[in-house]
């Protein structure tokens, strides 16, 4: 069976999406860089061959996220609560059993072999885990259920790779680390990876 990957797109509003980032460059800037990646997310997406179902925010954004991305994207509305709860959500949606990945729009470096890799390690029956540079991930997966690895987590600090690696320990699954990439929060980031100059 295909696993299911769980993209999590926020409505393209301005103020709303890449809070950080826009605070150096501007709501309207942000906003564009945010379309920009998420386009290049959801080519990747497509090109993976992964059962894809794009999560969104806010929930009321259904006609708008309709209106944004067409009729070939599953979509449904993130749980409410913090990105724990919207990420166990969207893990549970899935049968027992089955392979399941999650990732952002804010990571440029995801392509479609990557998704491959990660689809590889959680046929092996390990999770993957693909960490960031400031501590976070940029994707998480394993065959559901999970162990325990969203719930009171340090979200949007540099403590949730640590924490998350610490509790896979203790549940002693095994995981293996996808290559570490920059997600993109603040206007270096963006100029790091190409977006900005």
């Amino acid at each position: 069976m295909t696993p299911a990957l769980a993209l999590f797109l926020k409505a393209p509003r301005p103020g709303t999406v890449k809070t950080r980032l826009a605070a150096e460059i501007g709501a309207r800037q942000a906003l564009r860089l945010y379309r920009v990646m998420a386009s290049r997310t959801l080519a990747v997406a497509a090109a993976s061959g992964l059962d894809t179902t794009v999560w969104f925010a806010p929930a009321d954004a259904a006609p708008e996220m309709r209106l944004w991305l067409g009729e070939q994207w599953t979509l449904r509305p993130q749980a409410s609560g913090d990105l724990g709860a919207r990420l166990a959500a969207a893990e549970h949606s899935v049968e027992r059993g089955r392979g399941w990945l999650a990732i952002g729009a804010d990571c440029p470096g995801v392509d479609a072999e990557l998704l491959r890799v990660a689809t590889a390690i959680i046929a092996h029956g390990e999770v993957a885990l693909g960490p960031t540079l400031d501590g976070g991930y940029y994707l998480i997966g394993g065959r559901t259920p999970l162990p325990p690895l969203f719930a009171g987590i340090p979200w949007s600090t540099s403590g949730v790779l640590a924490e998350t690696r610490a509790r896979l320990a203790r549940s002693a699954v095994p995981w293996r680390e996808l290559p570490t990439l920059r997600d993109v929060d603040t206007a270096e980031d963006a100029r790091a990876e190409g977006l900005l100059t």
